[in-house]
């Protein structure tokens, strides 16, 4: 996000090679015109721009959506509830083309005029919104008003910003989208948002939404939600991947080769690094737990010892755990023992000193086998833990 001052200010949006994308959810529910609780959500998005020309950028990106991200006021770990891959064309006035009904949540938001602007200077822009069923299993995409004001500047933490704020309703009757007609019956809400940009980079800071929605569904059921949401952006530097794989390969050899060769076992087939799309992957291919249990063995306290001293090390970045077996038993409780099982891993790091809430936790079960789980060695190594130090 770019604001340039002349003879006013010039806002557009021109996004750096990466940056990440967060969103925290406070919200009290009701459902059914029952207070129902107060949710906690947060989705993580990580992307990639590419400078198309003519002021246009491809961006691609990868979205974590997380369960309740807090308990008691506390940090805690996140599981990974879903996670999705997007990709769309945006303008440098901010307008976007995106086809699907999954990532971004809003579109064409927020967005810029052509000319520069003053305080109290308004101006007017379409945007999208993504709705779903109460079961998350039909989307549908609704087109929106947004009322934009320039406010001049402010402080915010110390530093000096531009203020925009941006309403909008929601709001939607049933008989205009056959999508929406399929789950939604009606739908009524407001957003009020603070944008806060820096003067001094010119990056785009924050987002503050005041936001109440109710939503009454086909089923006759209904939703209403009613809080805050926080959106933050940042750039993100780039992973020296090479730099950091070689900083673990040296730690794992210094700290446990001489462990694993008193037990006779080679380092590298226990633990082995792997360069991904997401970022840097250590497996852990022979942790020790109970059988058929996510209760952890002393015999690999030395490695955990290493693994949080080693993660420690690595500053800024996300790390996400995830859990693998063999395709025995039901999908079901693969899934659960080995999401038990990440959490195990994630809780015993974070006891070592690492913040809880940088790592986000999964299980896979034995959806991404590494071995032929027809063989008693297949199915030794497709039961594994892995550790992502995300590119985020």
């Amino acid at each position: 996000m770019q604001a340039q001052e002349g003879d006013g200010v010039h806002f557009s949006f021109e996004p750096g090679a990466k940056y990440r994308v967060i969103e925290k959810f406070n919200l009290s529910q009701y459902k059914n015109g029952r207070y129902s609780g107060h949710v906690y959500r947060e989705n993580r998005g990580i992307y990639e721009s590419q400078d198309s020309g003519d002021g246009l950028y491809r961006i691609s990106g990868r979205v974590y959506e997380l369960e309740e991200t807090a308990k008691d006021g506390f940090k805690v770990a996140a599981a990974l509830r879903n996670q999705n891959d997007t990709s769309f064309t945006s303008s440098d006035r901010g307008f976007m083309l995106v086809s699907g009904t999954d990532w971004p949540r809003l579109r064409s938001f927020p967005s810029f005029p052509e000319e520069a602007v003053f305080p109290g200077d308004k101006w007017e822009a379409g945007l999208e919104m993504i709705v779903s069923s109460p079961d998350g299993n039909n989307k549908a995409v609704l087109p929106l008003y947004c009322e934009y004001t320039f406010k001049g500047s402010d402080v915010w933490e110390g530093r000096p910003v531009y203020v925009i704020e941006a309403q909008y309703a929601a709001r939607y009757r049933q008989g205009r989208s056959r999508e929406a007609d399929s789950f939604l019956k009606n739908l009524t809400g407001k957003h009020v948002l603070a944008l806060l940009i820096d003067q001094e980079t010119r990056e785009f800071l924050l987002m503050k939404d005041i936001m109440e929605e109710e939503y009454l569904y086909t089923d006759g059921s209904s939703l209403r939600e009613k809080g805050f949401l926080l959106t933050f952006y940042k750039g993100i530097e780039l992973l020296d991947r090479k730099g950091l794989t070689r900083k673990v390969e040296e730690s794992l050899s210094e700290s446990l080769k001489k462990t694993y060769e008193e037990r006779g076992e080679d380092l590298k087939e226990q633990i082995s690094l792997v360069e991904k799309e997401e970022g840097l992957a250590l497996n852990l291919n022979n942790l020790h737990f109970k059988p058929d249990q996510a209760v952890l063995l002393s015999w690999d306290v030395p490695l955990l010892d290493t693994l949080a001293d080693i993660l420690k090390s690595v500053t800024d970045r996300t790390f996400l755990v995830k859990g693998h077996t063999a395709d025995v038993g039901t999908m079901a409780s693969q899934i659960d023992l080995s999401q038990l099982r990440a959490k195990t891993i994630v809780d015993e790091l974070s006891s070592r000193g690492i913040d809880a809430d940088r790592f986000l936790y999964s299980g896979v079960g034995g959806l991404e086998p590494l071995g032929d789980n027809n063989t008693d060695e297949g199915r030794k190594k497709n039961r594994r833990v892995e550790i992502l130090i995300l590119e985020d």
